[in-house]
C-alpha cells in the first residue's frame, strides 16, 4: 500500500512538472523524470512486427499502432489481437488466428485470467514455477504487479568456402520487463556474444573499428573451436517508462529505434550501437507525434584512459492517419555537438529545427524527411520515404550533379497471401542515396553513431534493389529468402567520392558532376535463404545458406562468399548482415 501512494504522488509531481516545464524532460534534469515512458516494447526484429502489418493489410481494420514507430508498445499489439479476433470473422483464415494467438501468448500480461485468449501449458509448468505459460519462462501476475523473464539465446556454427577456421555465433542473456500499477514500466536485457563472422564483415569491422549493431568490443581467441580471430562483445537495452495520462509517455535508457515501414530505413535504424536516449510520445486522434533526444559519440574509440567524445541528436517524428488505410509522417533531426554538453534550446518538442539552428547560429547538420504508407485491396501496401539533407531547388532541375544535392528515396511494395495463397508473403523495395548525404563538413556533426550509420548500413553513394520473400507452409516451419542488388561508389585511401559519411564533405574531388556510383564502381549480388523449425514457443532450429559477390573496379577489393551454417536461438532477433 505504501509503495502504490508513493508511486501516485511521483506520476502527480511528474504530471504538475510536465505542465509547468516541458525543457525538463530532455534536460535530464529532476530524477523523478527519469523514470517515465509508454508501455514496454515489442523487442526489435521480432516476428510480431511482420504478424501486425500483414493484419492489418489483410483485414482492413485498423491498429492503434502506428507502425512506422518502432518498437511498438504491448499493450497496444494485445488489444488489436482482441479485437480483430473478434472482427474479422471469415477474412482471416487458421493460420491468421495462429497467428494472433502468437500475439496474445507474447503480451499475455494485457489478458485477464479469465480470458479465453490466455493459455496456459498443460499441468503446472516446469517445477510449478517455470513455463506456466508458453511465452515466458517466469512470471508473475498480481493485480499492481507483473513481470516477465526469460533467458535469450543464440548459437549458430557454420563455414565459410575457402577459409580454414568456421564462423559462429554463441550469444547467451537475459530479457526482463514488468509494469507497476499499469503505470511504471521497465525492461532491460543483456547479451554477451563471441563471434567471428564471414570476411565482408571483419572487414568492415576493421575498417570502422565497430561491429554492426554494437558498441565496444575486444578480440577473442577459442581453443576449444580454434579460433584466433573473433570479436568479444556485450549489447545491452534498458529503459525505464511512465505513462503520465491516457495521451502520453515518457521513455528514458539506452537501446536502439526504427522509423519506417521498411526493410531499410533512410530516417532512423537500428544497425547501429545502442544508444542512451530520452524518448516523448503523444499519441491524440489520428495522431502519433514522438520526440527522441539521443547522446551519441562520433568515434568508436580514442587512446587507453580517454572518454570517449560526445555529439547528440534532437529527432521530430509526427505521423498522421488520414484514413484507416493511408498515412502520412513527417521527419526532422539535427546533429550536433557542444563539447560534451548538451544544447538545450533542442529540447523544445514542437519547433522547427531549422529556426533553432539559425537562432543559435550554430553549424549544426539537419535532416529532413517525408514518408507515406496505402493498404489496398486487402493485399497490398505502398511505402516510401524521402529524406533531404542539403539542396538548392536551381542546382536540383540543373542537371549539374552539385555535390550538396544530398538526398535520399526509399519505394516499397510488400504483397501479403501473394497470388491468392495462404500466408506466402513478397516485398520489393528501392533504396538509394546521393553521393555526400549524411556527411557534414564537420565530422562530428555527422549522421552516425559509434563510426556506424544512423540510417542504411551503406552510408551514401549507392542504390540498392532487394526482394524478399518470406513463407510459412505449416505452422512450425518458416521459409525465407532474400535477394539484394546493389551499385555503389567507394572511395580511394586518398579521395573522398561521398560514400562515407565519416568524412568532412570539403575534401570532396568536385563540385560538379556528382552522380550515385562515382568513385571506384562496384556491385554486390547476395542471395539469401533461410529456414527455422519451432521446437517451442520462440525457440528455433535454424539452417542458414548465404551467397554474396562484390565485383569492382579495383579488382583487389572483389570477394566471394558461400557460407552454410546452422543453430539453434531462443527469445533472439538478430537481423542478417546483408550489405
Amino acid at each position: 500500500m505504501l509503495m502504490r501512494k508513493l508511486l501516485l504522488m511521483l506520476k502527480y509531481l511528474c504530471q504538475l512538472t510536465f505542465k509547468k516545464s516541458i525543457a525538463c524532460f530532455g534536460g535530464f534534469l529532476p530524477l523523478p523524470l527519469c523514470l517515465l515512458a509508454q508501455t514496454s516494447g515489442i523487442p526489435l526484429q521480432s516476428p510480431s512486427y511482420h504478424i501486425l502489418d500483414r493484419l492489418e493489410i489483410l483485414s482492413g481494420v485498423e491498429s492503434p499502432i502506428h507502425p512506422e514507430l518502432k518498437f511498438s508498445n504491448r499493450r497496444d499489439a494485445s488489444s488489436y489481437a482482441l479485437r480483430l479476433d473478434s472482427m474479422a470473422g471469415g477474412r482471416l483464415s487458421r493460420k491468421d488466428h495462429a497467428d494472433i494467438q502468437y500475439l496474445l501468448d507474447e503480451n499475455n500480461e494485457w489478458l485477464a485470467d479469465t480470458s479465453r485468449y490466455l493459455r496456459r501449458t498443460s499441468g503446472r509448468g516446469l517445477l510449478k514455477y517455470f513455463y506456466r505459460t508458453p511465452a515466458n519462462f517466469f512470471e508473475v501476475n498480481t493485480p499492481y504487479f507483473k513481470l516477465r523473464a526469460n533467458p535469450m539465446l543464440n548459437f549458430h556454427l557454420g563455414r565459410e568456402a575457402g577459409e580454414g577456421e568456421m564462423i559462429f555465433q554463441n550469444q547467451r542473456g537475459l530479457e526482463v520487463r514488468g509494469e507497476v500499477d499499469q503505470h511504471l514500466f521497465f525492461y532491460t536485457n543483456l547479451v554477451e556474444s563471441q563471434a567471428r563472422f564471414p570476411r565482408y564483415i571483419s572487414g568492415r569491422i576493421d575498417e570502422f573499428s565497430a561491429v554492426p549493431g554494437a558498441g565496444f568490443f575486444k578480440r577473442y581467441n577459442s581453443k576449444l573451436l580454434d579460433i584466433h580471430n573473433g570479436y568479444d562483445f556485450n549489447i545491452a537495452t534498458a529503459y525505464l517508462g511512465f505513462q503520465a495520462s491516457r495521451h502520453f509517455g515518457i521513455q528514458f535508457g539506452h537501446g536502439k529505434h526504427f522509423i519506417g515501414n521498411g526493410h531499410r530505413s533512410m530516417f532512423l535504424s537500428d544497425f547501429g550501437a545502442p544508444t542512451f536516449f530520452l524518448k516523448l510520445d503523444t499519441r491524440v486522434w489520428k495522431f502519433h507525434y514522438q520526440n527522441l533526444f539521443l547522446e551519441l559519440s562520433p568515434v568508436s574509440k580514442v587512446p587507453g584512459g580517454t572518454l570517449l567524445p560526445k555529439k547528440y541528436a534532437a529527432i521530430h517524428y509526427f505521423n498522421y492517419k488520414v484514413t484507416p488505410r493511408l498515412a502520412l509522417g513527417f521527419f526532422e533531426a539535427t546533429i550536433f555537438n557542444r563539447s560534451r554538453q548538451f544544447e538545450f534550446q533542442y529540447l523544445n518538442p514542437v519547433i522547427f529545427y531549422r529556426t533553432v539552428e539559425g537562432m543559435i547560429g550554430s553549424p549544426d547538420n539537419v535532416v529532413l524527411g517525408l514518408d507515406g504508407r496505402w493498404n489496398l485491396f486487402r493485399q497490398v501496401q505502398f511505402y516510401g520515404q524521402l529524406m533531404l539533407d542539403e539542396w538548392v531547388i536551381s542546382e536540383i532541375f540543373s542537371r549539374s550533379g552539385w555535390w550538396a544535392n544530398k538526398w535520399g528515396i526509399q519505394t516499397g511494395l510488400k504483397y501479403v497471401n501473394a497470388f491468392g495463397l495462404d500466408h506466402p508473403d513478397f516485398q520489393l523495395e528501392h533504396n538509394r542515396a546521393r553521393p555526400f548525404t549524411y556527411s557534414h563538413y564537420d565530422p562530428a556533426n555527422s549522421y552516425t553513431h559509434y563510426n556506424q550509420p544512423l540510417a542504411h548500413p551503406l552510408g551514401a553513394n549507392f542504390e540498392e534493389t532487394l526482394a524478399l520473400v518470406r513463407w510459412q507452409p505449416i505452422s512450425r516451419l518458416l521459409l525465407q529468402a532474400r535477394f539484394i542488388h546493389v551499385r555503389m561508389g567507394e572511395n580511394t585511401p586518398s579521395e573522398n567520392w561521398g560514400s562515407n559519411p565519416l568524412l568532412d564533405y570539403n575534401t570532396r574531388q568536385q563540385d560538379y558532376g556528382n552522380e550515385i556510383g562515382q568513385g571506384v564502381a562496384a556491385r554486390v549480388n547476395l542471395i539469401g535463404f533461410d529456414a527455422s523449425w519451432t521446437l517451442w514457443h520462440n525457440v528455433f532450429a535454424d539452417f542458414k545458406l548465404l551467397y554474396r559477390k562484390k565485383d569492382s573496379d579495383d579488382n583487389s577489393r572483389d570477394l566471394s562468399t558461400q557460407i552454410l551454417s546452422a543453430g539453434v536461438r531462443m527469445n533472439m532477433w538478430n537481423p542478417n548482415m546483408d550489405f
